[in-house]
């Protein structure tokens, strides 16, 4: 067992740790993990550890220790037990989500900064050292042995359990027989008048994950709160979830929904991912990484779910439903990627595309919108055989849950069910360009409508091309990655320029290229978009749509908009 004690330091946003445990080797290499689950990146999580010394127990000697790649430290000369001290800097926000966080108030830390033998993942026990006057708070999955000692079966599971500490608010509501805690890290504008009324909205959720499910897979659930902009939290846990509501949660309706959608995200993954896994994912390597064909449903079901779930709770009109459907759709489709990329492959290379880079429309898609539109169109079709995604997934969770599973069994299970189902796995999610949306749309009674829009062929960060369609109208004319958009048609550079000549026919580009000025004519192509939906289905259809969302039904001949387009990750729009 390794034996851990943990001092927290906020006024120097220092972690102190001690780990005990007996030597295995002569030249022992303790090492921080390299990956872990739901970041999906190699990351350098031993960047923030400092002063590492160990002892022999035993003895009271010094022991060598030098440090052995980017993530170990080698500790010489050792036998018996030995006691290896160092200090853990916890200050950076962008690091909260993974590796926790000191604050001079409070602090979120997980197991991640925590040295342990390379590959070791036997039990823990760690005795947290808390400054006079701080509360505490920890999830459910460990053992308590005392008050700030905690017993954890693996070192996997110290790694998934965020521990929070200082001045948080903390509510607690009870679910179908189980407790749900709302920790709230800080305060924010409208958090005393509007505070409840969101955790409110949150147990909706839960309610209806419970629904789908038939019960909860944990004994209680925590959610870790933020309203500091700084942190933009959304990781899953077994038992608990990190999420960063952002400053304007009570006083913005777009700020709301989307604090509303990842709270359901993350949620839906304590069955989905945490316990219902890819069989890849049901040993973890946390040292060389893991990575599996099936993040499709594994983050691209739960992305469905996020909206179906804030639709039921209340929080989502089916209007926006719908707009976000169509235009998941629309601006999947014109990536060049899209006809290149199987939703499997993007999954395999999620190391290599979770993160934005330049050139990333031509090479790839991402897995959470391409999956969100394979659960669509799987739903829609068992709803026309009688059936839903609801039941087929909650049986497909039931069977494999213990023993993990692969896009074949995916496709031979729907198959079983509904023929259609697994066909429709194979043509959406293991190839390139197979998205049926629009199809399924007409199927619900949607007449949709489509433009001939025209097109450049690149993507914007601000003034800064950050992708080209490789054989688009901006590319042919030899523009490229990275070049910065200074006048259109002679004139200063903006958006709203750009698109007015577009609109019009050649439009002239100068731009910086490094320390040139080069200027380039572009003549737009045409693109078919989709660009609206109305609703021309039957009454029978309308009411079975509002038993599925559990909200208001589109009426007869009445159209939805495509406005809203609400996705965490960002969006990519070819201009």
């Amino acid at each position: 067992m390794l034996a851990y004690t943990v001092r927290l330091l906020p006024e120097r946003q220092l972690l102190e740790i001690t780990v005990e445990l007996a030597a295995s080797s002569p030249s022992m290499r303790l090492a921080t993990p390299t990956w872990v689950p739901g970041a999906y990146a190699l990351l350098k999580y031993a960047r923030d550890v400092i002063e590492v010394h160990a002892t022999d127990v035993d003895s009271g000697a010094e022991l060598a220790v030098t440090r052995d790649g980017w993530q170990g430290f080698r500790v010489d000369g050792a036998r018996g037990r030995l006691a290896v001290r160092y200090l853990a800097h916890a200050a950076d926000p962008a690091w909260g989500e993974v590796a926790g966080v000191l604050t001079g108030e409070a602090g979120v830390l997980l197991g991640t900064r925590y040295l342990r033998p390379e590959g070791y993942d036997g039990p823990c026990k760690v005795t947290y050292l808390v400054p006079d006057g701080w509360a505490m708070h920890h999830p459910s999955g460990a053992r308590r042995e005392a008050p700030h000692v905690y017993a954890y079966a693996r070192y996997q599971d110290l790694v998934d359990t965020p521990v929070v500490f200082g001045a948080f608010t903390l509510r607690t509501r009870d679910v179908h027989g189980t407790p749900f805690h709302f920790v709230f890290l800080d305060d924010a504008l409208g958090f005393a008048e509007h505070g409840d009324a969101l955790v409110d909205t949150f147990v909706k959720t839960a309610e209806g994950c419970h629904a789908i499910f038939g019960s909860f897979p944990f004994e209680d659930y925590t959610f870790v709160l933020t309203h500091d902009p700084r942190f933009h939290w959304g990781l899953e846990h077994a038992t608990s979830t990190m999420i960063g509501l952002g400053p304007n949660v009570y006083l913005d309706e777009d700020a709301h929904l989307d604090a509303v959608r990842v709270a359901v995200h993350e949620l839906v993954h304590a069955w989905n991912v945490k316990r219902l896994r890819p069989k890849a994912l049901m040993g973890l390597d946390l040292d060389a990484g893991t990575f599996v064909d099936g993040l499709w449903v594994a983050e691209g079901f739960t992305r469905y779910y996020e909206f179906v779930l804030a639709a039921r709770a209340g929080a989502l009109s089916s209007t926006r439903f719908f707009s976000n459907v169509a235009n998941y759709y629309s601006h999947l489709v014109a990536l060049p990627a899209y006809a290149r990329v199987a939703p499997t492959d993007s999954a395999y290379a999620t190391f290599l595309n979770h993160g934005r880079y330049p050139g990333m429309a031509v090479s790839a898609i991402d897995y959470y919108d391409a999956g969100m539109l394979v659960a669509f169109d799987l739903d829609v079709t068992a709803r026309a055989h009688g059936t839903s995604l609801d039941v087929v997934f909650r049986d497909f969770y039931d069977a494999y849950v213990e023993r993990g599973f692969e896009t074949a069994d995916v496709q031979a299970f729907f198959g079983a069910r509904v023929p259609e189902l697994g066909v429709m796995v194979e043509a959406e999610a293991t190839r390139a360009g197979g998205l049926s949306t629009p199809e399924r749309l007409k199927d619900l009674g949607f007449e949709l409508r489509f433009e001939q829009r025209k097109e450049l062929g690149l993507v914007l960060k601000e003034r800064e091309i950050t992708s080209l369609v490789d054989e688009g109208p901006a590319a042919l004319a030899g523009l490229a990655v990275g070049d910065e958009l200074v006048n259109v048609q002679g004139f200063p550079f903006s958006r709203r320029a750009l698109s007015w000549a577009r609109d019009r026919g050649e439009v002239r580009l100068d731009v910086l290229r490094g320390q040139r000025t080069l200027s380039f004519r572009v003549t737009p192509r045409a693109r078919r978009v989709l660009t609206g939906l109305a609703f021309q289905g039957t009454p029978a259809q309308a009411d079975a749509m509002q038993s599925w969302l559990g909200t208001d039904a589109p009426k007869v001949g009445e159209a939805n908009p495509l406005r809203h387009y609400d996705n965490f990750h960002g969006t990519t729009e070819i201009v």
